[in-house]
């Protein structure tokens, strides 16, 4: 079987390659769209969580995607999370979204930053200490090709670099909270505060004692901001299922019209192989298998399409988080046999179905 069913492939060269294509196609559709996705939402997460907090409290109405958010609450509510039992240390950040850069930038204070997280590290330079200082990732300076000492432009206005920390904390670009309060039109105000525990208290018990003593926020558990933020962005669910849906649907109506021409241009070769003796459900594996082998082929090269797609994105755009997960390359090769397989049924019924005496006159 394995033997006719590469000569059909090979009889029919053209046709063959567009299905392996279009298979390709919407493979790597459904990967680059879900590797862009849940890479920035991944990466969000990794950084917001290299702060080191373990609550994150926020205006009631705010996003956890922090590029929606501005400046909104009162930076004098620290001193009211710092009152409340089991809690450590609270440092106001304040989110800016530069949408010609395409990357958030955050304000901090020095001083009460440090107390909540302790893994900051320069490769070169140092933290900031004047106004229009800045301190960047080491991502963001390798895609910039810049350096401590060096001049960068922000929101219209000349900042200079005064150190390079390893990437993995908060945002590529960190600067003075009260520089980007100034220059937001926001001052004494921040867009969240990130909260540590004091070690001997039960995480429990301070998120217990925070939701109570501030009802009328949204308290975030920094653990779980990752399950929060894929359920709570918004159309998210919404775009995971289009893109499935597109997988799939290409796979289907390519295998279809594949099939179907070829069942149609194949009516007196099916017809002899059931004078032959060949049973309806060798039929139907014969073309199933067919498009299986077609699906198989696209699967392997939307993955290496993918592979190149992302690789040129990451070279265009160096600070471009993704992240295609094993989950991710296992759906999407599971969407396209299934919809490969879905297209091939009805034509391997109906050549199934056919008559061999009307078959073999055929012409």
């Amino acid at each position: 079987m394995f033997k006719l069913i590469l000569s059909n492939l090979r009889q029919r060269p053209t046709r063959t390659c567009v299905s392996v294509i279009a298979v390709a196609l919407g493979v790597a559709l459904l990967l680059v769209s879900m590797g862009l996705s849940y890479g920035q939402l991944v990466d969000t997460v990794r950084r917001a969580q290299g702060i080191g907090g373990d609550f994150i409290l926020q205006s009631s109405e705010a996003s956890v995607i922090f590029a929606l958010n501005s400046g909104t609450i009162p930076v004098r509510v620290q001193k009211v999370i710092e009152e409340v039992e089991g809690v450590e240390a609270v440092t106001p950040i304040l989110a800016k979204f530069l949408g010609d850069q395409f990357h958030i930038v955050f304000g901090i204070d020095p001083e009460s930053f440090g107390r909540v997280n302790s893994t900051l590290s320069f490769v070169e330079g140092g933290r900031f200490s004047e106004p229009r200082e800045v301190i960047i990732d080491t991502i963001y300076a390798n895609s910039k090709k810049m350096k401590a000492k060096d001049p960068l432009q922000i929101l219209g206005h000349e900042f200079t670099v005064a150190g390079v920390f390893r990437e993995g904390i908060g945002a590529r670009v960190l600067l003075p909270l009260t520089t980007l309060q100034e220059l937001n039109g926001t001052p004494d105000k921040a867009t969240m505060f990130f909260i540590r525990a004091k070690e001997e208290v039960a995480l429990e018990q301070v998120y217990e004692s925070l939701q109570e003593r501030f009802e009328n926020y949204k308290i975030t558990k920094t653990a779980e901001l990752q399950e929060i933020m894929m359920d709570s962005t918004p159309v998210f669910k919404e775009f995971v299922t289009a893109m499935v849906c597109i997988s799939v649907t290409i796979s289907f109506l390519i295998i279809l019209l594949a099939m179907y021409s070829t069942i149609t241009e194949r009516t007196r070769e099916i017809g002899i192989l059931k004078s032959l003796g060949a049973s309806k459900s060798y039929i139907v594996r014969l073309i199933l298998n067919e498009s299986l082998l077609i699906c198989a082929a696209g699967v392997g090269l939307g993955f290496l399409a993918t592979f190149v797609v992302i690789e040129l994105l990451v070279a265009a755009f160096p600070t471009l988080p993704v992240a295609i997960s094993l989950f991710w390359r296992v759906t999407a090769a599971a969407m396209a046999v299934i919809g490969g397989t879905l297209g091939a049924l009805y034509p391997a019924l109906k050549a199934a179905g056919m008559d061999p005496v009307k078959a073999l006159g055929y012409e």
